[in-house]
């Protein structure tokens, strides 16, 4: 059966159709000890289409799959396209020789990511398989923070010596076909220092026997190895670049970072701070224990847990007001949830403005009144349908007052709170992304809770 997963339709049905066939034809070979068809199938798929199928099957059938395929080459970069979580279950799971041939076939940088993200005791398995040369270059890229530039770079990459001339650069690129990137061609000087940049358009357009030097850029991008990740996918997309390169504390060129690298880092950069804005992390989801996961999030839900016995001493300060008045206490769901909703859509859009570098904190005034308009606004139209609401179906114009001043008042809060709790954290040197959450939560619910009683007490008259 040829089904093929790279001209995949732009319908997700259909694609999921393919690959459901595609995950019975593989377990179907597999059963049958069908290697070679097996193998063949799996050179025609693209590597990240063969990552999507083997995923779909037990861990030990891929372990099977994979010492199958003698292109390892492509074993790597379908391994590389998996979910680190099975990917980690593949190298405990591969026998040493055939994990130090997987390994051998990583890029540097990818490596170095499988390795980062084991844990301490399960590192010595894979380790031990490279070879001397590689584990001295794994052991250079470790040591960088994993978070910044050093981290996320590959040392295979192409230079020139900024002294030869272009036909002996065109000789020496035809020769380095493993190089990472040659889109970007990078000039050094003396000690390896990085002096320019030319592109591959350039060089072959240029006279065979110019100076590289003569036709070269002097004014290079560059970022060193201590610079954080984020930053990094800002110059990419800033300046819409295809590599990037890596220099030291003395401008010696030690590696590159490449478009790709960069695209993995906005996505996880992405579902990081998500996550942690909700008290969790990616990684509990398939390797971390029940009681892991529990202790992870713990904390966060232990500042909702205060907030919500926040609301219920306030409720409580008011129980006569409750007691004259029970149809209150109908409405104090939607007060508070409607805050809440408010505040969690602002709260993400900022904290995500911030991390990406779209929100400065000196953008604070303006975007406390773009909020303080936005809550309005909303509050509003909520605050005039449930007044409304509240009127029509009780037939109690002071209840419909209540219920709505409230949801305005409420809403407008909650939007502001949620834009300015951010940008407090950012001047306190505190991630906004773990912060934020629990203390907007606690803040909304219960300053929404006093609020709805405080009004009610002043309409009410009581």
């Amino acid at each position: 059966m040829q089904i093929d997963l790279a001209a995949a339709p732009a319908d997700p049905g259909v694609y999921d159709e393919r690959k459901r066939r595609l995950v019975e034809t593989f377990t179907k070979l597999y059963l049958r000890g069908s290697w070679r068809p097996l193998e063949r199938l799996i050179r025609r798929l693209h590597a990240a289409d063969a990552a999507a199928v083997l995923v779909e099957l037990p861990v030990p059938q891929v372990v099977d799959t994979l010492q199958a395929v003698s292109d390892l080459r492509h074993a790597a970069q379908i391994v590389n396209k998996m979910p680190l979580a099975i990917r980690h279950q593949i190298v405990e799971a591969l026998p040493h020789k055939d994990l130090a041939e997987l390994l051998e076939n990583f890029r540097p940088d990818d490596l170095t990511d499988l390795i980062q993200a084991l844990p301490d005791e399960q590192r010595d398995h894979p380790l031990s398989a490279l070879d001397a040369e590689s584990r001295s270059e794994l052991d250079t890229l470790l040591a960088h923070d994993p978070g910044s530039a050093g981290g996320i770079m590959t040392t295979e990459f192409f230079s020139l010596p900024e002294a030869c001339t272009v036909q002996e650069a065109i000789e020496a690129l035809r020769g380095y076909a493993d190089a990472e990137m040659v889109f970007y061609l990078f000039l050094t000087g003396e000690e390896g220092r990085l002096t320019g940049v030319i592109s591959l358009r350039q060089l072959l357009l240029a006279p065979s026997d110019a100076q590289v030097a003569d036709v070269m850029s002097g004014r290079v991008i560059r970022v060193r190895t201590d610079t954080e990740e984020e930053q990094v996918s800002r110059l990419f997309d800033k300046y819409r670049l295809l590599a990037l390169p890596v220099v030291d504390d003395n401008d010696v060129l030690v590696g590159i970072i490449t478009v790709d690298d960069i695209i993995d880092v906005i996505g996880e950069s992405t579902t990081e701070d998500m996550l942690r804005m909700a008290g969790t992390r990616q990684s509990e989801m398939l390797t971390d224990s029940v009681f892991r996961i529990a202790g992870v999030r713990l904390p966060w839900l232990f500042a909702a847990f205060l907030g919500g016995l926040g609301a219920t001493a306030v409720i409580g300060q008011y129980e006569e007001v409750l007691a004259q008045v029970i149809i209150l206490s109908a409405f104090v769901p939607i007060i508070i949830g409607m805050a809440g909703n408010v505040g969690v859509q602002s709260a993400t859009v900022t904290v995500r403005g911030l991390a990406t570098g779209a929100i400065n904190p000196r953008d604070t005034l303006v975007m406390v009144f773009k909020e303080l308009r936005v809550g309005l606004l909303l509050g509003a139209f909520y605050g005039v349908i449930l007044a409304a609401y509240g009127f029509w179906v009780y037939d109690s114009l002071q209840l419909g007052q209540v219920v709505g001043l409230t949801i305005l008042t409420n809403m407008t809060g909650a939007a502001l709170l949620a834009v300015s709790l951010p940008m407090l954290f950012v001047r306190l040197k505190a991630d906004p992304a773990v912060a934020t959450g629990p203390f907007v939560t606690t803040a909304i619910d219960v300053l929404g809770v006093l609020n709805y009683f405080a009004i009610a007490s002043l309409i009410y008259g009581l």
